[in-house]
Formats: C-alpha cells, structure tokens, sequence
C-alpha cells in the first residue's frame, strides 16, 4: 500500500511539473511571436510619389523609419498601426487622407528599428509617435496635428493625445480597454488551468517587454485628453471584448463614438467604405481646419 502512494504520489507530481513546463512554454512561445512579429518591407503609395523616408532616433535610443508625405492643407495626420505592421503596411488606410490635401506620417515598427525591439502593442511606441511628433512641430508648412490609430495604433493615439495638447483631434479605432485586463479576461468565467496559462502570458509581456501591460490602459488615459476632439470607431462584432461603451464614457467632451453596423476588428472600412471614409473626413475637417 505505501508503494502505490509513493508510485500515485509520484505520478501526481510529474503530472503537475509537465503541466507547468507546459503553461510556461506555451505563454513564452506565444508571447515572443506577440511582441516579435518580424519586420515587413512595404513600399511606399505609388500614387503620392512627394514622400520622405526619414530616420529619427526616439527617446529609448532606437533609430526608427518615417515616411513623411507633406501637407497641401497645412494638416498631418500620424498614422498608428496595428501590430505586425510596418509603416502603412497594416491599417489604417491613408490614402483618402492624402487625397483631400492631408500630410501623413507613416512610421515603422519597433521590430525594423535600430537595433530592433520588441513591439510593445502600445507602450513604448508612443514613444515612437513623440519622436514623429516633435519632427512635425519643426516643419514650417505644418499648421495643425492630428492622429489616427487602428487597434494597437489606436491605444498609442489615445496614449499620445492624453500626454501631448499639440495633438488637436484623435481617431482610434478597435484598441483595447487595458492590456492586463485583455490578457486575463477577469470578467470571463474560466477553469483555474485557463486562467493561470493566461496570467501567465501576461506575465511573458512584462518580462520581454519590461512594461507592465497593467499600466497600458487607454481607458484610464481618456479622460485627459479633453478639450481634444476624439473619435472612437468600432465595429459591432467587437463592442464587447473592447468594452467599447464604457471607453467611450470614459472620455470627456467632445467625443464621438461610431459603431460599425456588422463591423468587426480590422474590417469596417470593408463593411462601410464610404461612410468609414466620409465620418472621419468630417472630423478632422471640423478639428483641423489651420
């Protein structure tokens, strides 16, 4: 009898450590693909050929790529976008933008820097978006700044309007409420081996990135951003895990939030073309007239 409890003991506790070793190397493996997603070779819009490819060097000491398409208006817009993204590889589109006269500034992903970094999915490229911002407020043709982010891009956008006034008017479309809450899902109802794995993929960001994803939360950045003008764009498929109302109620006037009817994360602009181009014309229109 005491044999099979030492044998059963021991199964126990090999069954327990294989479980372990597996939730740490599961989280590891998909947390390094997060916050690694390699570094695309986009080429610049053809159809805009008066760019500037540019080099600045952020406050984190990483020489990172622009892409600088000057203003016939006096406004620009910096473009934030989504993880896996380099310069206007991923979303958001800038193309109707630059057609009404908007200057754009397009920059590259913390992955293609140098030396390269890993992608914070919000944190440290707002550091990206000072350095992109301090450069426009050097350029004499610049009259007004305005910002547009998708999803990662749109949790930097409301990060970067909160800290920095000089940002006159904000679109971010489909970002997250807080990173550690994302991760974790706390208002979900999960089996205790679901949520330790997801505890600790959040834990793998903030070893590889040394930023607490707790700290990363633009629903608690929103309310500074007033008297900024923000538009908060998300599809109706998404409302819920990006808790979209309650970041819209964060937010103080004047704001303006959009749900897209049949929308979903990184496809509004498919579902409503017209009307995705149409509404954020009229607000930076309305926000950024020099």
């Amino acid at each position: 009898m005491k044999r099979f409890f030492r044998v059963f003991l021991g199964v126990l506790l090999l069954l327990f450590f294989t479980y372990i070793l597996l939730n740490f190397g599961l989280a590891g493996i998909f947390t390094f693909f997060l916050t690694h997603p390699g570094c695309a070779h986009p080429t610049p819009l053809a159809e805009f050929p008066l760019y500037q490819e540019i080099w600045l060097l952020t406050s984190d000491e990483h020489q990172l790529k622009y892409w600088y398409y000057p203003p016939r208006n006096g406004s620009v817009i910096i473009s934030l976008g989504g993880n896996g993204g380099s310069l206007g590889d991923t979303l958001p589109k800038v193309d109707f933008l630059l057609e009404q006269g908007y200057g754009v500034l397009q920059i590259d992903s913390r992955a293609c820097a140098i030396p390269p970094a890993p992608v914070t999915l919000g944190a440290k490229e707002l550091l990206d978006a000072e350095a992109g911002l301090a450069f426009l407020q050097n350029q004499s043709e610049v009259k007004a700044i305005g910002t547009f982010g998708f999803s990662m891009g749109g949790v930097t956008a409301i990060r970067l309007a909160a800290r920095h006034p000089e940002v006159a008017a904000l679109v971010a479309e489909g970002g997250y409420y807080n990173l550690g809450n994302d991760f974790i899902e706390p208002e979900v109802r999960l089996p205790s081996p679901h949520r330790l794995l997801l505890y600790t993929i959040a834990a793998g960001y903030w070893l590889q990135t040394g930023v607490s994803p707790w700290q990363v939360s633009p629903i608690d950045d929103l309310p500074q951003i007033s008297p900024q003008p923000v538009l908060l764009i998300f599809g109706e498929h998404e409302i819920e895990g990006a808790h979209a109302y309650q970041q819209f109620e964060a937010a103080r006037e004047p704001k303006s939030l959009w749900i897209v009817p049949d929308g979903d994360h990184g496809a509004n602009h498919l579902v409503a073309p017209d009307e995705y181009q149409e509404k954020i014309l009229r607000f930076f229109e309305q926000h950024l007239n020099p």
